[in-house]
């Protein structure tokens, strides 16, 4: 009996303790958004947005850099293209002009500002830079050439894609930056992480 109970004893001591259940780690941000999408860049464009604040989910396929020729391009901002529901829509985002350096910018990793993405525009989801903790001392100015080489990178691997924005009209938006009254611009890439990625821009002549 007693060397029965040394046994066991021993044999207790020699089982490891019951390991805790982990958690399996998510996906990365790069998994969840997926590869990026490129298409040549066109001037055949959708005819489902509107004249108001909304949200644009969607799937960036192609990007116009400033300067000249097609596709909507112009000096002084850069030109998303975005896919939403078989359309392309144009998305302009200020970079500055050449005479007028005036653009602030910056970024957060913040969970995605308002419902999960949704393929879709979305008017009726507004946003407010300093709701979100951001005033105009936290968007440092930077060059025309820093924000374009900024933004290009960030944009090189971007699928998934949300911008609040003011549509122009039906086939696209722009005034992707602090307009307050609860239409602040924002640029959003990995929509789909626990963290996305927001873009905030403002004006060296704007306080909030």
């Amino acid at each position: 009996m007693r060397l029965c109970c040394t046994l066991l004893a021993l044999a207790a001591c020699s089982d490891p303790p019951s390991a805790e259940p982990v958690d399996a780690p998510g996906p990365d941000a790069s998994e969840v958004d997926g590869p990026p999408t490129r298409v040549p860049c066109t001037n055949q464009l959708g005819t489902a947005m509107t004249d108001e604040f909304g949200r644009l989910d969607g799937i960036l396929v192609a990007v116009v850099p400033p300067g000249g020729g097609g596709c909507n391009a112009d000096s002084g901002h850069i030109h998303l293209q975005v896919r939403m529901n078989s359309a392309v829509y144009d998305i302009s985002v200020n970079v500055g002009e050449p005479s007028m350096q005036d653009v602030h910018s910056t970024t957060r990793d913040i969970k995605m500002p308002g419902p999960a993405w949704s393929e879709g525009w979305h008017p009726a989801i507004g946003n407010d830079y300093v709701a979100l903790g951001i005033h105009a001392g936290d968007l440092p100015l930077l060059t025309r050439a820093q924000i374009t080489s900024d933004l290009m990178a960030e944009l090189a691997t971007a699928n998934h894609i949300s911008v609040f924005a003011i549509g122009y009209g039906p086939d696209g938006g722009h005034l992707v930056h602090r307009n307050g009254n609860g239409r602040d611009g924002l640029l959003i890439t990995k929509p789909l992480a626990s963290a996305a990625r927001v873009r905030m821009f403002s004006f060296s002549n704007q306080t909030f």
